[in-house]
């Protein structure tokens, strides 16, 4: 007998159930070459350095460009979470909405639970730069 293969509806409509699904090595890949590019960062934004081969670098000059880069790591993604952080309302706002439609197509259970899931976003994402500074905290004592 042969095997019946389901597919969600809307995974059809859309045509993801017949995509390729992403292979791990594609997806080492592109994770390496993410941490490269983000190795390169502080060397793109730190301002040059040049020594002649007669002086040589004090050792409190490494520790300012350490510091420089460690704070320019830390705040590289300060405009991106500014972005989440102003759009979080609205985006949970229309989910909410959303979830309120489900009431009226009788499925109060989904409904609850994308209304609990937005809420639970929203405040996660207002939370974040919290978190952020919570991690910088605790990375500056260790």
């Amino acid at each position: 007998m042969a095997r019946t293969e389901v597919i969600k509806f809307r995974d059809f409509m859309d045509g993801t159930w017949n995509m390729p699904k992403p292979k791990k090595r594609d997806l080492k890949k592109l994770t390496d070459a993410l941490i490269k590019t983000g190795a390169m960062v502080p060397l793109v934004l730190a301002p040059a350095l040049h020594a002649s081969a007669a002086e040589s670098i004090p050792a409190a000059a490494t520790q300012v460009v350490a510091g420089a880069t460690l704070q320019v790591l830390a705040h590289a993604l300060d405009p991106l979470t500014q972005i989440l952080v102003a759009i979080s309302l609205p985006v949970a706002s229309v989910v909410m909405i959303g979830g309120c439609f489900f009431f009226m197509f009788g499925q109060s259970e989904r409904a609850w639970s994308t209304i609990q899931n937005s809420g639970l976003g929203y405040l996660l994402i207002q939370l974040s730069p919290l978190f952020i500074k919570v991690l910088e905290q605790i990375g500056k004592s260790i």
